[in-house]
């Protein structure tokens, strides 16, 4: 399957040319055979062998045009799969990035998360978890609620 489309239809083009060139051949060998003066048994089986060949290289010459035109339709087929290949190539490579980004995304959130977990807070955190508390059931809880917003009375 692999294989540089352009190399591959060069091939092609080389057979057509052959065939061309089998077919200007066999034409060239009818002319002349016929183009003899000789006249004979001889001669006449001459021209018939002439002729069987003419038809050979005419036979051959669309052999080799049949076989240029497979290798032009394996170019073809080539060339279909090489984008197809491409196409999964970047879909793929896009979707793993994409994950990638999402991995990566995510690792940020969960060491943002630890950091902000190990961070000590904004100033008022600071400051309510520096607050002393006064010994259970002691007359001083009664002076928390100013010192701790969100305490309802």
């Amino acid at each position: 399957m692999y294989g540089e489309p352009s190399r591959i239809r060069e091939i092609a083009t080389r057979l057509e040319q052959r065939a061309e060139a089998l077919r200007v051949q066999a034409t060239e060998l009818l002319s002349r055979s016929d183009s003899v003066e000789w006249r004979s048994v001889a001669a006449d089986r001459m021209r018939a062998a002439a002729r069987d060949r003419h038809d050979e290289l005419v036979r051959v010459a669309g052999d080799y045009e049949e076989a240029a035109r497979r290798v032009r339709e394996h170019a073809d087929r080539v060339e279909e799969l090489l984008d197809l290949i491409a196409s999964i190539e970047r879909q793929a490579r896009a979707i793993i990035a994409s994950a990638l980004d999402r991995v990566r995304d995510a690792a940020k959130a969960v060491l943002d998360g630890i950091k902000d977990a190990l961070d000590p807070g904004d100033e008022d955190d600071r400051r309510i978890a520096a607050t002393e508390t006064p010994p259970p059931g002691h007359k001083d809880w009664l002076d928390v609620p100013d010192l701790l917003p969100g305490i309802r009375l």
